[in-house]
């Protein structure tokens, strides 16, 4: 099926806007209307493919060699599309008041963010794998910008770290697509990598799989390839944060979908060693959280444990993983968005992102203190959220496949992973002040709003799943119908 101009609104247009805003965005709320526009019009070009899709028997949209959408795309974009918009309703009061000494540059902050998410929808949507990395890189480089928003010495440190070891690690990426080009003679597409790998000699095909490891396995920051990925979080504006971990993050695990998750399903070395690095960010980023000073890099540790289910499930050969794994993506983007939308109204009333001064500084924030407590519990794949039916499924096919003891890893991690959390819930919530500096912290309706939107999707889709099945199952076929 033909692929019709209006498609192209899912990068096109928040890339516009994101010129317009640069050019023109110190002038009133323009910079606002424009970001929203941007991402409203790039939502309705994700709603055409999607029910273009949905109507053809086809697994794909195609246009040439150019463009490849299918339900992983989908999938993707949309992620994207609903974090910038969250991130932008949130930004305003938040940066107004955290990062008031940059004033003169949010024209750029909202410009450097959509353009972001312009090149990351770009990239979802190109059939060509040396385009797919190229629109990869370029989001990778904005985000610098927006890590180091802050302008002190932390933050210019972990934005140096981040523009270093992701760009030095997704270049075994490219690597391995030159690999592949040049042990086939062909161009190697989305659509075709599938066919390329089988006729690959297996040493060439096991090199490769090592090099798309490395380099998406450096993108979405799981260990051991993780340096980057705690101090961005921890030094970039909180509403940053949410971007990097629920949009930009997720751009290594849509590499891994469209390179190792095919190499996992004809080779089980592949497999073996994404599942055992997989279980390893598990444990390890569950231990090193449990005991960090500073409640955004705490997080920033439980994600990267989290992100270890997701990639363990991706590589297993059945529908089943495919899918839970998909849920669980979805699932982590719309926890850490609770999480670090709640942590940043913290930051907005004390000032502080460590956990012994919020303790002596926080007032009484009850919705914030809600939505905080239910984040914890979500991670914990509670009953009633979603992350409990993604990681059930994750969980039972680890165990059909042979690899229980993987199981019991994801079971251990997500426990201390919840304790971590629920015990630094209580120490800032819960703890007894004299009446005197007993006082309530005024936050913003945006903020509070911003975060009840990922409380609210995590519920219904723990209650209601049956709304985000259709689009997880379409993906699931798709990226299957590939690797078989």
């Amino acid at each position: 099926m033909k692929l019709d101009v209006i498609f192209t609104l899912s990068f096109v247009a928040p890339a516009l806007g994101s010129l317009i805003i640069f050019f023109f965005g110190k002038r009133g709320l323009l910079k606002e209307f424009v970001c929203i526009s941007s991402i409203i019009l790039s939502l309705l070009g994700t709603a055409l493919s999607w029910n273009s899709l949905a109507l053809s028997d086809q697994k794909a949209l195609w246009y040439g060699q150019i463009f490849y959408i299918d339900g992983l795309s989908i999938i993707m974009q949309l992620m994207v599309e609903f974090v910038t918009l969250m991130v932008i309703l949130y930004s305003p009061k938040y940066i107004a008041r955290v990062y008031s000494h940059r004033k003169e540059n949010f024209h750029t902050y909202y410009s450097m963010i959509i353009l972001g998410a312009a090149f990351m929808n770009l990239a979802f949507s190109l059939n060509n794998l040396f385009l797919v990395y190229i629109a990869l890189e370029l989001s990778s480089i904005l985000s610098v910008y927006l890590i180091v928003f802050k302008l002190n010495k932390e933050s210019l440190r972990a934005g140096f770290k981040y523009f270093i070891l992701v760009n030095v690690g997704i270049l075994f990426s490219l690597l391995g697509i030159i690999l592949l080009f040049y042990s086939t003679g062909s161009l190697v597409t989305v659509s075709n990598i599938g066919e390329v790998i089988k006729n690959l000699p297996r040493n060439i095909a096991l090199l490769s799989g090592f090099l798309f490891i490395v380099g998406f396995f450096t993108k979405a920051g799981l260990i051991p390839f993780h340096l980057w990925l705690p101090d961005s979080y921890a030094e970039s504006p909180s509403a940053v944060t949410v971007f990097l971990a629920g949009a930009v993050t997720k751009l290594g695990f849509y590499g891994l979908l469209r390179t190792v998750t095919v190499l996992s399903f004809n080779y089980e070395e592949i497999k073996h060693l994404v599942i055992t690095l997989a279980s390893l960010s598990m444990l390890a980023g569950a231990i090193l959280a449990f005991n960090q000073r500073d409640i955004k890099k705490m997080i920033a540790y439980i994600s990267i444990s989290e992100m270890g289910f997701i990639v363990s499930a991706l590589v297993l050969k059945t529908y089943e993983g495919i899918f839970g794994g998909l849920f669980h993506l979805i699932n982590h983007t719309l926890m850490k968005g609770v999480l670090f939308f709640s942590v940043g109204a913290i930051i907005y009333a004390t000032g502080s992102k460590k956990i012994e001064e919020i303790r002596e500084l926080i007032g009484k924030v009850p919705a914030i203190t809600i939505f905080f407590f239910i984040g914890s519990l979500a991670v914990g794949g509670m009953p009633l959220f979603a992350s409990f039916l993604s990681s059930i499924t994750i969980f039972i096919s680890l165990a059909s496949e042979g690899f229980l003891w993987v199981s019991i890893i994801l079971i251990i991690s997500e426990f201390v992973c919840t304790i971590a959390l629920l015990k630094t819930a209580i120490s800032i919530f819960w703890q007894k002040k004299e009446k005197s500096e007993l006082f309530k912290s005024s936050i913003p309706f945006s903020m509070i709003f911003c975060t009840a939107v990922f409380v609210i999707l995590v519920i219904i889709f723990g209650i209601y799943p049956e709304i985000i099945y259709p689009v997880i199952d379409i993906a699931a076929r798709g990226i299957i119908k590939i690797a078989g």
